[in-house]
């Protein structure tokens, strides 16, 4: 994964990024002790939907919705039990139909994780991308942090 986003301080100050806290339960935790790496997915995808809700799907046209096509997750630390982590989110690249996001995992100061999302625009009917375009778009533009 390519590292052109935005120092911490900057997603700090931005207010385009969206922070989301999570508390980290013991049902989190593997054999080994740690956090297991599908709560770490579940942490993007809180930031994801939080965003979407709030920024993108007011303004979706009627007989559309928002699809991920494509998901990855850099590990950096471990997390474990008892504990809390705040994942910010944010839009970092536009395309004809998708949408491209980026989060970073926080537990305290330390960086435990970053990921990248590409979500589609699709029609509900047929299934297919359809063009991200009209008042969607304007959000989206608007919203927009950075290429990465």
């Amino acid at each position: 994964m390519a590292d052109a986003s935005p120092d911490l301080a900057a997603l700090a100050d931005d207010p385009r990024v969206l922070w989301t806290d999570d508390v980290l339960r013991y049902r989190d935790t593997d054999a080994n002790g740690h956090v297991n790496n599908a709560v770490f997915a579940a942490f993007c995808e809180s930031g994801r939907v939080r965003f979407f809700a709030r920024h993108i799907t007011p303004a979706l046209p009627q007989g559309s919705m928002l699809v991920i096509a494509r998901f990855v997750i850099d590990y950096r630390a471990e997390l474990h039990f008892p504990g809390s982590v705040r994942t910010a989110t944010w839009l970092a690249r536009l395309g004809r139909s998708s949408m491209g996001f980026r989060n970073r995992i926080l537990c305290g100061e330390a960086l435990a994780g970053e990921a990248e999302a590409t979500c589609v625009l699709i029609d509900t009917a047929t299934r297919r991308p359809r063009p991200l375009d009209g008042a969607a778009r304007e959000a989206a533009e608007r919203l927009l942090v950075g290429q990465g």
